[in-house]
Order: structure tokens, then sequence, then C-alpha cells
């Protein structure tokens, strides 16, 4: 009776032996593919919801508007020089998206010409967004798309404010980064060119 079980106990472990063979190669591509079907799965998750994210983002840039707030009321103090080029964003002390060194320049030199002083805060406004909304090609976009109706509605002072707005060699650096990573192509969208008209 001892040796029909050791007999089937070998028969069944060659039997084993010989079905692992077979069955582990299967079994192996089977892992490997599911694996990579769950990474999958997870990777387009992810840019699924870093869509929905930057979808948020631009609509929220659209919506960026100059509005009397930001220009009524007091001045910003001018700021410490050191501590507002220590960071791309620099010192925006009244929080209108506006850094405070080029909201006072631009107000100090065109007080008088109220049109041109608004027009110019707006286009300033739209220029600092490089440095607080980019992180894609979608924002960068976005970000531009209202940069010209900045630049269109800032009446021949463009250039002066770009030169306040990206006034270190590492604001400047910046936009040149951005530009060359995120850069595609894109049209002017046809909207009114001032969020306010005085």
């Amino acid at each position: 009776m001892q040796s029909y079980v050791s007999i089937f106990v070998m028969n069944t472990s060659g039997f084993l032996r010989r079905l692992w063979r077979w069955v582990r190669w299967p079994l192996f591509i089977l892992f490997v593919l599911a694996f990579l079907l769950a990474i999958l799965v997870f990777w387009r998750a992810r840019v699924l919801i870093g869509d929905d994210e930057t979808n948020a983002d631009v609509a929220r840039i659209h919506e960026t508007r100059l509005v009397w707030s930001d220009i009524n009321g007091e001045l910003p103090p001018e700021p410490d020089p050191v501590e507002n080029n220590k960071t791309l964003v620099g010192v925006d002390s009244n929080s209108n998206g506006i850094r405070d060194d080029v909201e006072r320049a631009i107000y100090l030199k065109h007080k008088d010409t109220k049109r041109v002083a608004i027009a110019m805060l707006q286009y300033a406004k739209e220029l600092q967004m490089e440095f607080t909304e980019v992180y894609n090609s979608e924002t960068l976009v976005a970000v531009l798309e209202e940069e010209s109706r900045g630049y269109s509605c800032a009446y021949g002072n463009e250039d002066e404010v770009k030169d306040l707005v990206f006034n270190t060699g590492t604001r400047k650096q910046y936009q040149e980064d951005i530009l060359r990573k995120y850069m595609i192509s894109w049209s002017i969208p046809n909207v009114k060119a001032c969020d306010i008209l005085p």
C-alpha cells in the first residue's frame, strides 16, 4: 500500500513539473500584460485629470480682467528692489496682479493721461501672468491671447510696459525659456481689446 502512494506522489509531482513547464511562460506573459495595462490606465487617468486642471486654468486666465478696484485706491508703496527682484513674480502688495514697481512707474509717469495708464496697467497685468500662470502649452497660449488684447489696448506704449515687466535678465530669460519650451501655433482671438474704457 505504501508503494502505491509513493508511486502516485511521484507520478503526480512529475505531472505537475511537466504542467508547470508548459504553463509558466503564458502565466508570465499574462502577468506582464496585466502590469503594463495597469500602468497605462494609471497614466491615462493622470492625463485626464491634468487636462481637467489645465482647462480650468485656461478658463480662469481668460476670465482675468483689469477691473476698477485693481487701479483705484492707494498706490502701493515702493518695494525694496532686492526683495522685489528676488523672485520672478516680485512684490504685489495689493494683490491686483500687477507688480508694485511696475504699477507705480506707470501711474507716476502717466497719471495725467488716464486712458494710457489704464491700458498700460492692463497689459502689465497680462504680461505678469507669464510668471504666475504658464506651465504648459495650453496655459501659454491662453496668456498670449490675453496679452494680445493688452498689446492692442496699450496705444503704442507696449515696449515701455514690456521693459518694466521684464526688467531683469532673469525675467527676460524666463520669458524666452517658456516661449521656447511651450510655444505652439495659435491665432489672435477676435475679442474686445480693452478691459476698461475711461
